[in-house]
């Protein structure tokens, strides 16, 4: 096949998409809808001020300024201070609060002894962002109170002001949230998801296409030479270029994702898991005898390409034949890639191991569609269509 081949071969596959309301309304308008649809729940990227309760069994101006300091904290409001406990925990059970925090009898009494004197935090923990939150308040609630208390009893013992402020908090910590400023859970899964998004959609438009084809050629696998078979996933990872630029002018500006690295770079970390997606495409279109079958199967295996990903839940601590089907994904690379080069601003050498495996994964897609297509021929014609051709 020679140039003008291979461009004629990529322009029909182009015109096949285009012509296709049922594969653009996939691959375009799902790749689009989705990504600016599914950081909207996200927007306001950390809880904050989730009613809680304060349950005082002290009632004493100790247990009183805890309780203020609970409440000045940015994560949690208290809604609620009595000791009906019963009442509260109803409320907890109904979602009315996160949690409460529970301040036991004698707790003033205590601390004024130097005796150890506990709080109870309790939290809705079937919902973790209501637990963390919670928890996180009561810490730092206590710590600032402990720290104020051992102040006060050095400075009544008349240690100097400084030396005081030093042995209250002898080790001070300042976290700084590297990458994602905020600390918010948008910057964290949004970035990730938008790689699967391209993946799963361009995945459902390819087999999509691929059966179509099928069918109307009347071909079990259409034959075809190595050359025709890149011109049409070429296709393919242009149109995912394409769509990535969409995400990086318009979905990272309009919700202010933070992001280090270039969009050149995003595009070259990219290139080789989006020619992996392509071929991958290539391959199961050949497994397909329905457009609907495509779109159901592969729409079903979305929900464990996210989580084999390895960033819902880390790599690290997933089962090895789990992380090892994940690595046969062009997403799981893609993301590593895309999340280090453009939200982290690394290098195409610090991520040289990752991005040399997705090229390798390429290849290895490209050999098997390659492969499927070069062991197959064109369904024979009909018994009446042979005999016309022998009797000429």
């Amino acid at each position: 096949m020679g140039h003008t081949g291979v461009l004629t071969t990529a322009l029909d596959e182009f015109r096949r998409v285009l012509t296709d309301r049922a594969v653009l309304v996939v691959v375009v308008g799902g790749s689009l809808f989705y990504a600016l649809f599914y950081p909207l729940p996200y927007q306001a990227q950390v809880a904050t001020g989730l009613p809680i309760a304060v349950v005082d069994h002290d009632r004493t101006a100790l247990s009183r300024e805890f309780a203020r300091g609970l409440d000045a904290s940015e994560g949690v409001s208290v809604t609620y201070r009595g000791s009906d406990v019963i009442a509260v925990r109803e409320q907890v059970t109904t979602k009315a609060l996160a949690g409460y925090v529970e301040i036991p009898a004698g707790f003033e009494r205590r601390v004024q002894r130097g005796e150890p004197a506990r709080i109870g935090a309790f939290g809705n923990a079937a919902y973790m962002v209501f637990y963390s939150q919670l928890a996180a308040a009561t810490s730092e609630a206590a710590l600032a109170m402990n720290a104020r208390i051992i102040e006060e009893r050095l400075l009544a013992a008349r240690r100097p002001q400084l030396v005081a402020e030093a042995l209250a908090q002898p080790v001070a910590v300042d976290l700084h949230e590297l990458f994602n400023p905020d600390g918010g859970y948008a910057n964290y899964v949004v970035p990730a998801v938008l790689v699967l998004i391209l993946q799963q959609t361009l995945l459902i438009g390819i087999c999509m296409v691929q059966v179509g084809r099928r069918q109307a050629a009347g071909y079990s696998v259409r034959t075809e030479g190595l050359l025709a078979l890149l011109a049409r996933a070429a296709v393919y990872v242009l149109l995912q270029l394409a769509l990535l630029l969409v995400y990086l002018a318009v979905v990272y500006s309009l919700f202010g994702f933070p992001r280090l690295g270039t969009a050149s770079g995003a595009v070259v970390a990219l290139l080789p898991s989006f020619v992996a997606v392509a071929l991958l495409g290539m391959v199961l279109g050949e497994f397909f005898r329905s457009r609907e079958t495509a779109l159901q199967v592969m729409m079903l295996v979305s929900v464990p390409a996210l989580f084999l990903a390895g960033f819902a839940w880390p790599a690290e601590v997933m089962p090895p034949a789990l992380v090892l089907l994940g690595q046969l994904l062009p997403s799981t690379g893609g993301i590593e890639a895309f999340v280090r080069v453009y939200q982290m601003g690394a290098s195409l050498a610090e991520i040289r191991e990752t991005w040399l495996a997705s090229w390798a994964l390429a290849a290895a897609y490209g050999a098997l569609a390659w492969w499927l297509r070069a062991r197959s021929r064109p369904a024979p014609q009909s018994s009446g269509a042979v005999r016309s051709v022998n009797s000429r």
